[in-house]
This record gives structure tokens, sequence and C-alpha cells, in this order.
């Protein structure tokens, strides 16, 4: 049974935090326009700062991706614990349909160290990301390797290994996947149900979704939605080594293995999103990477984050739609770690008056001085790459609908421009949108699943007879265009 758990709050001045480094940090969020869904901080066990930029919410789980990784370790180690696994089994062992003379020596040396350190001997990521779909109704796909069959670990076994396994780190999903598949062959469950008692309940985290694979398992490497309150909590479960509520959980030699540094992760340079990023330079553990200021994180794609700091017995915990993810982190260690080493006493009235976190929210503000004109207008457009055929724009007072049309059907979601919408059904999807008019001419539209860090953002120029539309969608593969068209005579 679910108890609540819930973090006991308190002041930052009581747990020595400063107001003005967290709200440095938070400034310096707004002005870079990097994206926060969800924040929390934790110091000396107590939740001392907390908000979610609208129209995110606290209760909604979001999509955290390779943030995953770090539930998947601790399958792992609770295996290890109940003595069905060692870190020195031979990964081909516990896949006996996978052999013949294709496999090499470094395939039939593989162990399930090398699968937790990403040092397979792979010179590149196994796992395949795209972006999929239609205009405003794109998604991720992800896979283990060229297969299209669903068999992951083939996938992964048919991909060269061109170094010995233990002497070269390459950031690889495809890793965590397969020491997933192998916690669930040893325990007969798959990866949520085998944390659900073991973790998941001990925590009061309520059993996450997660996604389910063809065979009917988890994904190891990728698939959790969680809660920011979720994420806290696994932070201060690894910051206790595996304690909580004064109750050990799992071994605390486990979590000491799987957050310090197991190996170098310099040569992760040069893969996409983190080249040049000093915080993948600093180590790998089990699933963990290691950070400056000794400290540790898992994290997950666009800005999924649980920070871990030690030596200020702190946990920080982000959920986001981010390109830029060591822009956070900068933000963190620039603005955040100096709070904790420098606080002053401050009221608590006055402290809490001030972090009022809830004005967070997305998207612009609209900034005309008189109101659109109302009506409709509908325009055909030239052929472009989306595939969009007719749009129609309709202001109401204090209300838009926007239509579009293509070969599959036509489409639409309405809105306001002060409150977000949160009644759109776009394409079996629940999605909150809202407008901005950032001049006489130029419209925004931003659509959020609340769910995800993915979004859309619909720039509309309508001059007298003519519509340009320029297109963005935030995904592994982003999706950017541009595309015009005539204004339909009455």
């Amino acid at each position: 049974m679910i108890q609540d758990h819930r973090i006991p709050r308190s002041s930052l001045a009581e747990q020595g935090v400063s107001l003005k480094g967290v709200k440095d940090f938070l400034e310096h969020i707004e002005a870079q326009r990097l994206e926060l869904h969800g924040f929390m901080l934790i110091r000396h066990g107590h939740l001392v700062a907390e908000g979610w930029c609208k129209p995110y919410r606290p209760d909604v789980p979001h999509a955290v991706y390779s943030l995953t990784k770090s539930f998947t370790s601790m399958a792992a180690g609770f295996a290890v614990q109940e003595q069905l696994l060692t870190v020195d089994d031979v990964v081909l062992s516990f896949f006996p349909e996978i052999s013949g003379m294709w496999l090499s020596e470094h395939a039939k040396n593989l162990t399930i160290k090398h699968l937790l350190t990403m040092t397979t001997g792979h010179a590149m990521d196994t796992t395949r990301f795209g972006t999929e779909g239609e205009f405003l109704n794109y998604r991720a796909e992800l896979r283990i390797g060229d297969r299209t069959d669903g068999d992951a670990v083939r996938g992964f076994f048919e991909l060269p290994i061109e170094h010995e396994p233990g002497t070269y780190f390459i950031y690889n999903s495809g890793a965590s996947h397969v020491l997933g598949l192998i916690v669930e062959r040893i325990t007969g469950m798959c990866l949520a149900d085998y944390l659900e008692t073991r973790l998941f309940e001990p925590l009061g985290i309520p059993k996450p979704r997660w996604e389910r694979t063809s065979s009917g398992g988890n994904t190891g490497g990728w698939g959790l939605w969680l809660r920011t309150s979720d994420i806290a909590k696994f932070g201060q479960f690894l910051l206790n080594k595996g304690v909580w509520n004064g109750a050990a959980i799992i071994s605390q030699t486990w979590i000491e293995e799987a957050t310090s540094c197991k190996v170098s992760s310099i040569t992760n340079a040069g893969q996409i999103g983190v080249t040049g990023n000093e915080d993948w330079h600093q180590g790998y553990g089990y699933q963990f990477w290691q950070c400056r200021h000794e400290t540790y994180r898992a994290d997950g794609a666009f800005g999924q984050y649980c920070i871990v700091i030690p030596n200020q017995d702190a946990v920080v915990a982000i959920t986001a739609g981010l390109q830029d993810m060591q822009a956070v982190l900068d933000s963190v260690w620039n603005h955040l770690l100096p709070a904790m080493h420098h606080s002053s006493p401050l009221q608590n009235a006055l402290i809490k008056q001030k972090l009022s976190l809830g004005k967070w929210e997305l998207g612009e503000k609209t900034r005309l001085d008189t109101a659109p004109e109302l009506g409709t207008r509908r325009y055909h457009l030239e052929p472009n790459d989306r595939g969009v055929q007719e749009i129609a724009l309709s202001f109401m007072d204090q209300q838009w609908h926007f239509e579009w049309k293509d070969e599959r059907g036509t489409y639409g979601l309405f809105g306001g421009y002060e409150e977000w919408e949160q009644d759109n059904l776009l394409f079996g999807k629940k999605v909150a949108v809202k407008a901005a008019w950032l001049d006489n001419q130029l419209l925004e539209i931003y659509v959020y699943e609340l769910d995800s860090p993915h979004h859309d953002r619909i720039r509309f120029r309508l001059d007298d007879q003519r519509l340009m539309v320029h297109y963005f969608h935030l995904n592994f593969t982003c999706i950017e265009d541009q595309f015009q068209g005539s204004r339909i005579s009455d």
C-alpha cells in the first residue's frame, strides 16, 4: 500500500539557504529563456523551494527519458542484493537464443558491469532516435539497433563491438535496455512490477507509467513518467545511501558503487547534445553521471534532472523542455550551490512571499494595445513539407480558433490569451494551448502536452493578403519549417 511520504517542508533560512541565491537562479533561468517545467530544492531533508511553470502542474507525471536508466540501475542493485545477479556475470549467459559464429570475442566477454558503466565496446550508441508523425502530431521514436522487428537483443549484438569491453566509454541507451531485459528475465517480472514493492511503495511513489516493449516488459533506457516530487524523493533516497524513513531499502554499498566514478567519460565528447559540456566529462558510474563540485546526477533528454549534492546535503529535482541542458547545470553551480554556502537569516514569511513561483509561465504575453480584428481569415497554402493545405484563423473577444486541413482531414484548436486552455483533444492527446499577439500582425500559438517535454510553437505573420507560418516542434530531431499562403476571398 502506498503511504503518504511527503518530504517535510521548511524555510530557506532554517535550512541555511540564501534567498538571494535561489532568486538569482530563477531570474537567470527566466532571463536565458531556459524552459523549466518543475523545480524542487531539498536541503537537510527538507523541501525549501518548489515551483511549476504554467501550464505544468505538480500532480502530472512528466516523461523523464534517460533518467529512467538510474531506476534500472536500482533494479539491478536489488537483483544483486537478492543474489540473482552479479556484476561479473556474462551478458550472453542470459540470452541462450543468441549464439553463432557471427558473435565476436568482444561480444562473448561482455559483462553486467560493462552494461552498467556504458563500456560495452560499441563505437556509437546502439539506440536509434528519431521523430515521426505529421504536423502537430509528432512523436519520438526509439529502438535498439537497425532491426524493425522489436528484437532489441539481436539489434544490440548485431552492431559491431569494436573495442574491448571495459576500455571505451560511449553513452549507450541500448546497454541500459539490455540490462533491464536481464533483470526481467531473472525475476520473471517487468521492471515496474519488480520495483513497485522494493522502491516505489517505500518512497511513497505511485506505481509509475513506464513504456512497454513489444514483448510486454519495460524499456530499461527510457520510458518512465515521474512527478517532480518523485524525482526529489529518489534523490533524497540516494543522498541517504539507500535509507528511507530510517529503513534500509537497498544496500549502502550498491548506492556508493552506482553513484561513484567507475570510468572516464571523456570519450563521450563528440556525441550529439554533449559536445564541450563540462558536466558530461566528469566520469560515469552505474547509470549515473558524475558532475563538477563532487556531485552526481541522474538525467534525461530535454532537461530532466535529479542532482545530488552530498557535501551540501542537498537535492535538486527538475523537469524541463530544454535544448541546452548544460546551461541549467551551469546555473545550479553559479547560483544554487553558492546559496548554500552564504545563507542569511531572513523571516520565513518574507521568504515565502518573495518565492512565489506560481507566476512562472511559458510562452509570451500579448503586447497589443488594441484588440485584433474580429472575424475569420482563411488561407490557401503553397505546397509545403508539413502537408498543410489550408489554414483558418478566427478571432472572437478574448478567444481564438485555429483550424488546418491536410490530406488526413480538418483539425482545430481553440483557446485564449490570458489563461491556458486545457480542454483541447488533439489526435487523442490532451493538450494545453494559449496564444499571444506579439504585434498587430504577429500571432504565436503554444501547444503543450503536460506529461511531456515536447511542445509546438506556431508563429503566424498576417499581412493583408498573405500568411507566413513558422513552425517549431521540440524533439530528438527538432522540426522547424516555414511555409506561406494567400488569403481566400470571403
